[in-house]
């Protein structure tokens, strides 16, 4: 397994126009476009250097993403990190005893694949890897 990056944060926010507002306007951090999830996130994608942002409200109030957010109030949900080979990851965690969190790879926003990491393994941090569905997706 071969991790390239972290490829982003992922920070649950209950309003995105605050938050958008405060990394682009306070910390000059730019918008570089905004995306509807499944219809069950809008996510705002605000590149840092050789990573980015995801700022993430959720829509629905029975989706995962908001349970997590009444539970632990605004902040960082996971750390993504970008690899060449979701497949291979998975398998070679999985020979390693590392679990994964529903289906997995599943699709994700920004033109990902993704799975997420049983937190138990990662000292309670939510962990997801994800792998561009194309090398020109890349960043």
């Amino acid at each position: 397994m071969r991790i390239s990056r972290v490829n982003h944060l992922g920070v649950l926010v209950d309003d995105l126009d605050a938050a958008v507002a405060g990394f682009r306007d306070l910390l000059g951090l730019p918008l570089e476009k905004t995306e509807v999830f499944e219809d069950a996130l809008d996510i705002a994608f605000l590149p840092c250097g050789d990573t980015q942002v995801e700022l993430i409200r959720p829509r629905e109030e029975g989706d995962e993403a908001a349970a997590w957010l009444r539970k632990h109030g605004p902040g960082i949900q996971h750390v993504a990190f970008e690899v060449d080979d979701l497949e291979g990851s998975l398998a070679e965690l999985r020979e390693r005893g590392v679990e994964t969190i529903g289906e997995a790879p599943r699709p994700g926003a920004d033109g990902t694949v993704i799975a997420f990491l049983d937190p138990r393994r990662f000292g309670g941090i939510l962990v997801e890897l994800c792998q561009y569905r194309s090398p020109s997706e890349g960043r």
